[in-house]
């Protein structure tokens, strides 16, 4: 079992050596991850069958629909749809850790041309009715498409939210080089008072959202040894 430091949010290993195989058991995951979210599409829509989990699935970004109007994959492992899916592994764990130590909600989100696309998505651990939004697209003005659309520097990004419930996100990016370089946005949305950079407040939170970066980008960069 994994030695937790109380000094550390997130604490760190006993050992600075990392497990076995590491990249193998971030591909395996990245595989059930992908198996199970195409068995939820097929349970949302029993009715409809194939087409209606073909669908879903193109509008996941996992296949795409060529003109004669057949349906092939998104792209071969290491495309797109791969690329998401492994850093949705990567990021699940450090996601969780961040949300229970923030008592916010997190989101993980890639670059689209209508602003950014949520890839995982953990609610805020108060009960309360939430809904989940994997999958769907921040609009251009928020915190996680502007952090994408910013210069990948480490800087935090804040933005208000329009709901009407005294809301706000705080994002940055996570940039992993290598052979298939990977950018994503990683943010928190809370109470403003919490993440606004402005009030001393914020930088509890700041903080955790930095660590939880660097912890995702160096559990990706593992996993493509």
């Amino acid at each position: 079992m994994t030695a937790v430091s109380r000094n550390r949010p997130f604490g760190r290993p006993a050992s600075g050596r990392g497990p076995p195989s590491l990249g193998r058991i971030y591909q395996n995951q990245a595989f059930v991850g992908r198996t199970a979210a195409a068995l939820r599409l097929l349970d949302r829509h029993p009715e409809d069958g194939v087409t209606a989990l073909l669908r879903s699935l193109e509008a996941e970004g996992l296949v795409r629909r060529e003109p004669d109007g057949a349906f092939r994959p998104a792209g071969p492992l290491g495309g797109p749809a791969a690329d998401c899916n492994d850093l949705r592994a990567a990021a699940m764990n450090w996601a969780d850790k961040l949300a229970a130590h923030s008592g916010m909600s997190v989101r993980l989100a890639v670059a689209h041309p209508d602003g950014a696309r949520i890839v995982h998505h953990v609610f805020c651990p108060d009960n309360s009715p939430q809904r989940l939004e994997t999958g769907e697209i921040c609009p251009a003005t928020g915190a996680l498409a502007r952090a994408l659309a910013a210069p990948h520097d480490g800087r935090f990004v804040y933005a208000t939210d329009t709901d009407g419930h005294g809301t706000a996100s705080l994002a940055t990016t996570i940039h992993c080089p290598g052979p298939e370089p990977t950018t994503c946005a990683l943010g928190l949305t809370g109470p403003r008072p919490a993440l606004d950079p402005a009030l001393p407040a914020s930088g509890h939170c700041r903080d955790l959202l930095r660590e939880a970066a660097d912890r995702i980008a160096t559990t990706l960069a593992a996993g493509r040894r």
